[in-house]
């Protein structure tokens, strides 16, 4: 004769095999999710062109989707240091966010962006944009452009990719100008 603990181990068996049911469709939407992005941890890339070395980008983690549109974001930071065809160091630029947009080529970087071009001028920005194919950095954000001799402040911005040039959409505050007289 078969005891009743053993029914009820037998009851509460069946009853947990049906209440366990999984609707494949749903299981099988969460897996290509997952299965979508790639995570990648203590990142270097070494950019080249024409067999050249134009920059390096380091950061902590990265997170690239394969879905369209694909990215490449950078959630705990990144630095990238461009290079002049010696491989001396034109300029630095860090950031706490960045985003890579592969089918279009953009780049976006968010928070504490700080950019550093050999002649020691600085940018201080929320925000920076690069178009790669009009080859420019720009920003609707404040800004602020410390070079040697000047302290810029104002909003928006737009520089060639080596800082060289850049112009400041809507500068405010005092600006120094230099009395062409005394240059003679």
């Amino acid at each position: 004769m078969i005891s009743k603990k053993l029914i009820y181990i037998c009851l509460l068996l069946g009853l947990t095999a049906i209440a366990c049911e999984n609707d494949i469709h749903a299981v099988m939407e969460f897996d290509s999710k997952k299965a979508a992005v790639e995570n990648g941890t203590d990142i270097v890339i070494i950019f080249s062109q024409n067999g050249k070395v134009n920059a390096k980008l380091t950061g902590p983690a990265m997170e690239r989707s394969i879905d369209k549109p694909g990215y490449v974001k950078f959630k705990q930071g990144l630095k990238v240091f461009m290079f002049n065809d010696t491989l001396g160091l034109e300029s630095t630029l860090a950031a706490d966010t960045g985003r890579y947009m592969e089918d279009e080529g953009y780049v976006y970087l968010t928070k504490n962006v700080v950019v550093v071009n050999k002649k020691g001028d600085r940018l201080n920005t929320e925000e920076l944009n690069w178009d790669p194919k009009r080859k420019v950095f720009y920003s609707t954000k404040e800004v602020f452009i410390k070079t040697p001799t000047d302290s810029l402040h104002g909003w928006g911005l737009i520089a060639n990719e080596d800082f060289t040039d850049k112009k400041i959409i809507n500068v405010s505050g005092p600006i120094t100008v230099q009395d062409s007289l005394s240059m003679q």
